[in-house]
């Protein structure tokens, strides 16, 4: 390997010379800029730099070239420090002693390093290597920090399948099985539901003018969940304290033994209101309510009555509401069809038709199959709405509608300040803790003030804490929300008919003339129609 390129000076009487060596073999060259700056360190002011550029342009260095005609002061050998921006290493830089300057010794080279503001992470082995073998206008990397080692966010394995979206089989006869939809996960006494990896935060490093360098930030996870689970000492996993099925709603764990109708919710039941799974095997009549912390499975027909679960709704049949009738899950609502109903939906929802109902849904609808029909009423949601087939030729009211997300976006913003200034809050509050801790521990008196204090933190810093992940939760609620509405659109698979009212966001269209095998989009202050 070759030596790169150098200059040295060259004292000669009422003289001083540049004389320069070239590089040999895939050496490199030093640029004009170099020589100027080392001679602005040096002191030398008054010379043409223009010549000086001429002359290494030229690359003829059998003769030396005249920087000044006066001798100046020798000049030792000098190594030129600099460090990168975040302190990750320094590079230095030697340039020879003139003909009667005076080499450095490795005490000055480390004197050098540490007048430069170099603390930590010095690289005495490449000292050596350059007082050995010396190579001017050469980098060496003379000083590396010591990297932080970087932690991992937090991560939890479920044990079970967490895919809570229903996906019926399509019949070759265009009809939709909604027999076997794979929403129930079904567990045993002991069953391991889920594992937490603790957040590592990693090691801070040392930049090499003795910084902190601080590994990344991580994201932390707790285990959380319902009834009928028992966490291990270490708060790392779950298990299932009874037979039964385990869901996942948001990222809250939950185990329900099932309760099963073998009738009518009617009369004979009365009112159900149950902390698990209900399955009905046949109806349930109007005026009736069922109230389910887990899913609600209903075998039979839904007339007028409310169902709320905070897992899945499955209607293997159907729901005629009557203008009474209302369905709200916190997870996803599957049925044969909804009509004359009032639908909240925290999932997805899959139906073979909905009519005149108001639905609305945060993740995807999908009404799709033989008839796959929205038709009256207001449907709407977050994500992707799908359909066979879109109003009717009697030109019936509809309207469907991709909500906008905008009052979410505020919503998190707002929350994610909130979160920042009571983490503030916290911070301050440790800090005046570890103080007074420190007092107690040196034995010292503390005022009654400080007392007080430690009485008021005890009872408010973890109401402050349990806020803060209670406001973290609602922020990642809200980021799904958010996600979702990316590039929503409206898919029709077959008709639209004319008289629907399609609403993306801000802006709404009314469809005057009938479309087929399409899919409607935002583009602008515009909704598009694109063929699918």
């Amino acid at each position: 390997m070759g030596k790169n390129a150098y200059f040295q000076i060259v004292h000669k009487p009422n003289r001083t010379m540049l004389k320069v060596f070239p590089a040999t073999k895939d050496g490199d060259m030093f640029q004009v800029d170099e020589v100027m700056k080392y001679f602005e360190l040096i002191g030398v002011g008054s010379y043409d730099n223009v010549g000086l550029n001429n002359y290494l342009k030229k690359a003829d260095f059998r003769t030396e070239y005249l920087i000044i005609n006066k001798e100046i002061l020798p000049e030792n050998e000098r190594c030129v420090v600099k460090i990168s921006e975040q302190g990750e290493q320094a590079v230095a830089r030697f340039y020879p002693a003139s003909t009667s300057g005076k080499k450095l010794t490795r005490e000055d080279i480390i004197s050098d390093l540490k007048f430069a503001g170099i603390k930590h992470g010095i690289r005495e082995d490449v000292v050596d290597q350059f007082l050995k073998n010396p190579e001017y206008c050469q980098d060496y990397v003379i000083a590396v920090a010591t990297p932080p080692v970087q932690g991992h966010d937090a991560h939890i394995e479920y044990h079970f399948d967490i895919n809570t979206t229903a996906k019926p089989k399509l019949n070759e006869d265009g009809s939709v099985d909604f027999h076997q939809l794979g929403n129930i996960k079904p567990v045993a006494v002991g069953d391991k539901l889920a594992t937490l990896t603790p957040a590592d935060r990693g090691k801070p490093g040392v930049s090499v003018t003795g910084v902190t360098l601080p590994p990344n930030k991580v994201s932390n996870l707790a285990l959380r969940h319902g009834r009928n689970i028992t966490m291990s000492e270490d708060r790392c996993e779950l298990y299932s304290q009874v037979a039964g099925h385990v869901t996942l709603v948001d990222d809250l764990v939950m185990v329900s033994d099932v309760y099963d109708v073998p009738a009518n919710v009617d009369a004979s039941t009365g009112d159900i209101d149950y902390n698990g799974t209900v399955n009905v095997t046949g109806n349930v009549n109007t005026g009736y309510r069922i109230q389910a912390a887990g899913d609600i499975i209903v075998n039979g027909v839904v007339e007028g009555a409310t169902l709320i679960a905070g897992g899945n709704i499955v209607l293997k049949r159907g729901m005629q509401g009557m203008s009474r009738g209302m369905l709200d899950a916190q997870g996803n609502i599957t049925a044969k069809f909804i009509e004359n109903s009032s639908i909240r939906c925290g999932g997805t929802l899959m139906c073979d038709a909905v009519l005149h109902s108001d639905t609305e849904c945060t993740g995807e609808i999908s009404v799709l199959g033989k008839k796959g029909l929205i038709n009256g009423g207001h449907i709407r949601s977050y994500s992707n709405i799908s359909a066979t087939q879109l109003g009717s030729t009697m030109g019936t009211m509809t309207v469907v509608e991709i909500m906008s997300d905008i009052e979410q976006a505020k919503l998190f913003n707002e929350t994610q300040d909130k979160i920042d200034e009571a983490r503030e809050t916290l911070k301050k509050m440790d800090q005046v803790l570890i103080g007074i801790k420190k007092l107690i521990k040196s034995g010292k008196q503390i005022s009654p003030q400080q007392v007080q204090y430690l009485k008021v933190a005890a009872a408010s810093k973890p109401k402050l804490i349990k806020e803060i992940e209670s406001m973290e939760l609602q922020c990642q609620s809200m980021q799904k929300i958010l996600e979702l509405g990316t590039n929503a659109s409206v898919r029709v698979e077959g008709v639209v008919n004319s008289g629907v009212k399609i609403v993306i966001k801000d802006i709404s269209r009314i469809i005057n003339d009938n479309f087929s095998h399409c899919k409607f989009v935002r583009e602008g202050a515009d909704i598009k129609s694109l063929s699918i």
